[in-house]
């Protein structure tokens, strides 16, 4: 539920809220009030959930080999892992959601799991990944009608 401060009392121990929408919150209930924080980027989004699908693909990370299958049971066990062991570093009390991160947090997030989970505790060689990455990003910038159409499936990406 999203609300605008509009008057803040001058020993700054009250504020009043205008909410956007009716809200549902009765006298003397508890909440829990927080700056609205610029969340993930679509970008970051999509290449994390790409990530975890080359580690789990056979010619990729090959996960599959060590029992994971679906790219959201991975979501999950690396949330699992980075609340048992990074919980304090984010101050992670309660449940935990990568949604809640922002940009800052979820780069950091994703740097710990390619380095620290992938590489260094399940012997993942992620290298492979970023230079398809690259390559692919590389390929994007220079060929953007190219990647119009190869987007509109009417051509196949050249490597």
């Amino acid at each position: 539920m999203l609300g605008r401060v509009t008057v803040v009392q001058d020993d700054k121990k009250a504020a009043f809220i205008q909410f956007t929408s009716p809200c549902k919150l009765r006298m003397g209930e508890t909440v829990n009030v927080t700056k609205k924080r610029k969340a993930r980027t679509l970008k970051q989004n999509a290449l994390y959930w790409c990530f975890l699908s080359w580690c789990i693909h056979p010619f990729g990370g090959d996960l599959q080999s060590s029992g994971h299958f679906s790219i959201d049971a991975l979501h999950e066990d690396i949330k699992a892992w980075f609340k048992a062991t990074h919980r304090h570093d984010f101050n992670i009390n309660g449940r935990f959601s990568t949604a809640d991160l922002n940009k800052k947090k979820f780069k950091e997030f994703f740097d710990l799991v390619n380095l620290e989970l992938m590489i260094d505790i399940l012997g993942v060689d992620t290298s492979g990944f970023w230079k398809e990455y690259e390559k692919y990003g590389t390929w994007t910038n220079y060929n953007d009608e190219d990647f119009r159409t190869f987007m509109d499936e009417k051509q196949v990406i050249p490597f």
